[in-house]
């Protein structure tokens, strides 16, 4: 099966998050985390997003996608607001 590969960057980070940090990105390659050299992911906001990724990954007809619904996330922590861009990485 051949999978959509993602580019996923924290575009807002406020409040008391001090796990990351605007600008900070990974991507999911044949659906596999790829986390580059130096960068983390949270595991609060990689929990939130591994549901929207797993559908954004799929291969859908155009219209159809989970990114035409959204192209950001927003981590549930109550104590900060931290929003992920999600985009497709074309080849």
């Amino acid at each position: 099966m051949a999978f959509k590969d993602l580019k996923v960057t924290c575009v807002k980070a406020e409040g008391a998050c001090s796990r990351t940090k605007v600008g900070s990105t990974f991507y999911i390659k044949n659906a596999r985390l790829v986390i580059p050299p130096g960068e983390s992911i949270c595991m609060f906001a990689l929990g939130s997003l591994l549901p929207p990724l797993t559908g954004a990954i799929m291969k859908t007809e155009e219209g159809e996608g989970m990114l035409d619904l959204l192209e950001e996330w927003q981590c549930p922590d109550p104590l900060a607001k931290v929003i992920f861009k999600i985009e497709e990485e074309k080849s």
